[in-house]
């Protein structure tokens, strides 16, 4: 058998690595009494290996998560403590951020095979002992499993270092998740919205906008329905783009026995979203229709952009991304120019489609719409907030209630 406590000797398997590791009889130079990556100031913690400071970091967590969790946390550990001293040869606070992104590829193709993979087996026997037939892998990790265990060691490192113990994190800097910004991050967008001056002042300015003209009507005619369409309903700028005036359909609402309108849209991924169109929308819908020569009513499956090219000799054309990102720059520019505070007007040229979409959502908030309706308008609703509602066509009326509530608050 391989002496282990011999400096220059090597571990074969991840039985042998794992049964030393849980014992403590590594050899100096893998057992991080002298990692590179140590703190030589003042631990708060008096471990002075990896292993046992690893052990403090789990123990922390005994009565706080479920057992399940613990050990999950302590499998993803150990076995990548197994690969370093396997592969690399040497201790967990000598790693490098090089050996950890070695480490990910790894987890996508554990080779080789017959070392690393192998039947899901426990890892202890009966007695406590580490299991000779132990292999840390039942196969490739898929990219969930990949990303629990980088959690679980990043939250390892984390704590290893705050604890004094590691001089730094040798993982990356972790990207944020989808949907979730840093503080910095959160308060720079918090200001991607107008202030109440702001948005008077661009209603005056399209209210105060020439109409001599038939170009001059039928801008004015688009940039109100424009600013309707985006400021009532959190409409993406691509949901908006692909749209037709066919996929606005109608549906009786029993309770009020009246029929309710909702724009059918593809969301991100794909996903169908129904967007209520409230009254003060579709009159805006209208007039933007009839300005063009066409009639005030949609007919059924009508192929026509929601938001079509201005010049229209040869057919109505969607307008394109780039148009329509043009057209509101124009009017946020136009109406800064009316503003007297320099601040406010840079901040109103800055501004864009999507800052009407975050001001739907705060609007609706601010007169009591309730968080499903201005979840759904941010396209990011809660599967546990929506499974209150027993049936969607409910739940559709809701929202157009509620939204009918939001327009009669914001006047």
């Amino acid at each position: 058998m391989t002496d282990f406590l011999a400096p220059g000797s090597t571990l074969t398997t991840p039985s042998d690595a794992l049964r030393v590791l849980r014992k403590g009889t590594l050899p100096k130079h893998l057992d991080g009494s002298a990692g590179t990556n140590r703190n030589p100031g003042h631990p708060q913690i008096a471990a002075d290996r990896d292993w046992d400071a690893i052990e403090l970091w789990l123990n922390q967590y005994k009565g706080r998560v479920a057992s399940a969790t613990l050990l999950a946390y302590e499998k993803e550990v150990s076995r990548f403590y197994v690969w370093v001293l396997l592969t690399l040869e040497k201790p967990l606070s000598s790693i490098v951020r090089d050996d950890w992104l070695r480490y990910t590829e790894f987890l996508r193709d554990p080779r080789p095979a017959d070392l690393w993979v192998g039947a899901k087996r426990p890892r202890l026997g009966r007695d406590g002992r580490v299991s000779d037939a132990y292999k840390p892998f039942a196969g490739p990790l898929q990219s969930k499993s990949i990303s629990f265990a980088e959690r679980a060691i990043r939250q390892m490192f984390l704590w290893l270092r705050d604890a004094g113990y590691l001089a730094e994190n040798p993982l990356p800097k972790q990207p944020p998740r989808r949907g979730c910004q840093s503080d910095t991050e959160k308060a720079g967008r918090t200001r991607r919205t107008l202030a109440d001056n702001q948005w008077r002042c661009l209603l005056d300015w399209l209210a105060a906008s020439k109409r001599d003209t038939v170009n001059e009507r039928r801008q004015y005619a688009r940039n109100r329905w424009l600013i309707a369409l985006f400021h009532s309903t959190g409409i993406r700028s691509s949901e908006a783009l692909t749209a037709a005036m066919g996929d606005i359909e109608w549906a009786k609402d029993g309770r009020a026995q009246q029929g309710r309108a909702f724009l059918n849209v593809r969301a991100k991924g794909s996903k169908p979203r129904s967007i209520p169109l409230t009254d003060d929308v579709l009159l805006e819908l209208a007039q933007y229709r009839q300005s063009f020569g066409l009639p005030a009513a949609i007919a059924p499956r009508e192929s026509t952009p929601l938001i079509f090219s201005i010049q229209v000799k040869k057919g109505f054309t969607p307008i394109t991304r780039q148009a329509l990102y043009t057209v509101f720059k124009k009017m946020f520019e136009a109406a800064a120019k009316t503003l007297e505070d320099r601040s406010a007007a840079e901040h109103l040229r800055a501004a864009s489609a999507h800052w009407l979409r975050r001001m739907a959502a705060s609007a609706m908030l601010r007169n009591g719409a309730p968080v499903l309706v201005t979840s759904d308008v941010s396209e990011s609703t809660d599967c546990s907030t929506t499974s209150l509602y027993s049936d969607l066509h409910a739940m559709d009326m809701h929202r157009y209630e509620t939204l009918d509530h939001y327009q009669a608050g914001k006047q």
